[in-house]
């Protein structure tokens, strides 16, 4: 039962891109955390419009050991 379970969550989610697992992170401060890879990169796109600069996208995993 428990590799239906797998199987079924593998369905769902075809890659890790779609797993809420996405930071975004400027030079002063993690802006957003838990989103998935898409919604990172909208972000991003809508905070350099806005000014802030030094954008790059992490999983949550390394955002977390980024010293700012």
């Amino acid at each position: 039962m428990n590799e239906a379970i797998e199987t079924k969550q593998a369905e769902k989610v075809r890659s890790e891109l779609d797993l809420p697992q996405w930071s975004v992170v400027s030079f002063d401060l993690c802006e957003a955390a838990g989103l998935t890879y898409a919604e990172a990169a909208t972000l991003m796109i809508e905070k350099e419009a806005a000014g802030v600069y030094g954008l790059c996208i992490l999983t949550d995993e390394a955002a977390a050991r980024v010293k700012i």
